[in-house]
């Protein structure tokens, strides 16, 4: 196993460079996939998947149990360790196999629709190859060989995306899914087992009690960060049906793309950065500090474009079957901005051990958010995504004194990492919607409009902002260039300094089933 002192500058961009390249990839694929089979099925057909979908997320959580953070965030595993954790999880993903084809009639009826049953059928079988690809992916995170991680996750990205893409030609309709799902999880897993060479699994099933505390804590986070994030779609699913719930759904998805793309990345490097840098609070707060400087930079102007445009993209991208979700994309992209600007918070927590405090912050993150959703969901679909994104926005206060209490970093200063984009993305949105007043076809209005934005965006920023610019564009070549940066210098060579690079997180089933 590697030491912490081999996680060098280097290290920590090479593995940022793999982590995004896979990220962008991997979504990429199945943003395409999803593409395909909206436009071929209709939201009515394609809300089967989006009800599958929730169910198989909720898998997730248990194959895991938190073991894998566990494997990263301990000091010291052994491959003993590391092998009897595999066999737990091997045995849980059986159960839930069988546990799932037994339980397919119960899930169609709570959506009543009873095609959702017959997909989770061919989806149990994708259970257990799941479960053989945890470990592997722990191990390979834990010592920053995320380029093997990366290689695994694009490779079974394309070739899933393009069995669902073939499938869905070939007239399978639903069953696209099946075929996406199944071949990504055979190539993924079968990589990553190579490249970590096992473990193989043991039966010292005592080895993984040291692991347990602190698993615990993180499958209890999770469990509720399943509940706070999907509630919205189960209560859509239930009350509205699966129609609505695939308008939903696919405006959810659109929200959680920068999560995905930007917030993974970030969050791949920063959990175990965090977890070496836990007792030098100097460098715990620089983490912060740029990480979030670097996700607001490009996630911000995004979002904010995609919430003026909607309902240009829409009809472009989906067709007009899909244009009753344009409002409700508008409202979630404000949603997903905050949502990934934060993503980094909970692999702060988690890398320096504060199991109890995730906890506490997601009882309340759940309460909040569900309390919006409910009220919202008395008035109709886009009611719903207004109470979780105002919910989310309750929740900014708590999560900068958390983050400004484990890291030193004052909110006064937080905030003023953050309000550029946001300032340059006001003045953005405000160019966009006045050239959209000319009444043009969708096309030149997205296509000027975005022009336009980005202009108006980049000018603010470079006037009014520069100081602000600067770091951020330095930090960016760090990034992306190949050359030894800033990272590479000796003093800022230990693993800690991954976060300079930025990076955090949890490729967790809550977030990535959405």
């Amino acid at each position: 196993m590697k030491s912490a002192e081999s996680f060098t500058g280097r290290a920590a961009v090479r593995g940022v460079r793999w982590s995004l390249a896979a990220v962008l990839a991997r979504q990429g694929f199945q943003m395409v996939c999803a593409i395909v089979l909206a436009r071929l099925l209709g939201p009515e057909s394609y809300g089967i998947i989006s009800a599958a979908t929730i169910y198989v997320t909720l898998t997730g959580l248990f194959l895991d149990q938190g073991l894998s953070a566990a494997l990263i965030q301990n000091a010291s595993v052994t491959r003993r360790a590391a092998g009897a954790t595999a066999t737990l999880n091997l045995a849980v993903s059986v159960a839930l196999g069988a546990a799932t084809v037994f339980l397919a009639p119960a899930v169609a009826g709570f959506f009543r629709a009873d095609a959702v049953a017959l997909l989770l059928l061919p989806l149990a079988a994708s259970i257990p190859l799941k479960a053989l690809a945890i470990t592997p992916r722990a191990m390979l995170s834990r010592e920053l060989l995320l380029h093997h991680v990366a290689r695994a996750d694009i490779a079974g990205a394309a070739i899933g995306a393009a069995a669902g893409v073939a499938a869905a030609f070939l007239g399978a309709g639903y069953f696209a899914l099946a075929y996406q799902v199944l071949a990504t999880d055979v190539v993924t897993a079968v990589l990553l087992l190579a490249a970590s060479r096992g473990p193989a699994p043991n039966i010292h099933l005592g080895e993984v009690r040291p692991l347990l505390a602190f698993s615990l804590s993180v499958f209890v986070t999770n469990c509720l960060a399943y509940f706070s994030r999907n509630v919205d779609n189960i209560l859509v699913g239930r009350v509205l049906g699966v129609a609505s719930l695939s308008l939903y759904s696919m405006a959810y998805r659109i929200m959680v793309i920068p999560i995905q793309l930007v917030g993974q990345t970030v969050n791949r490097i920063m959990f175990p950065a965090f977890s070496r840098a836990a007792d030098d609070p100097a460098r715990l707060a620089e983490h912060l500090r740029t990480s979030t400087q670097v996700v607001a930079m490009m996630v911000v102007p995004a979002m904010a474009y995609v919430a003026c445009a909607a309902p240009a993209l829409v009809h472009l991208v989906l067709g007009n079957a899909w244009l009753p979700a344009a409002g409700i994309i508008s409202v979630l992209a404000i949603g997903g901005a905050r949502e990934t600007i934060f993503y980094v918070t909970p692999s702060l927590m988690k890398g320096l051990g504060k199991g109890n405090l995730i906890i506490r912050y997601e009882l309340l993150a759940a309460a909040l958010q569900v309390g919006g959703i409910v009220a919202g969901l008395q008035f109709g679909l886009f009611w719903v995504a207004v109470g979780l994104v105002a919910g989310g926005l309750a929740l900014v206060p708590v999560l900068l004194a958390i983050q400004s209490r484990l890291t030193g970093l004052r909110i006064r200063q937080q905030l003023a990492v953050i309000w550029p984009p946001i300032h340059g993305a006001l003045w953005g949105s405000a160019a966009y919607l006045g050239l959209a007043l000319l009444g043009w076809s969708a096309f030149p209005t997205a296509a000027a409009g975005l022009g336009a934005f980005l202009v108006v965006d980049a000018a603010v920023l470079s006037i009014v902002h520069r100081n602000h610019l600067r770091p951020f564009l330095g930090h960016a070549r760090t990034l992306f260039s190949r050359q030894r940066a800033a990272l590479d210098d000796p003093q800022h060579a230990p693993a800690r300094q991954a976060s300079s690079a930025h990076g955090n997180a949890r490729d967790g089933a809550a977030h990535d089933g959405r």
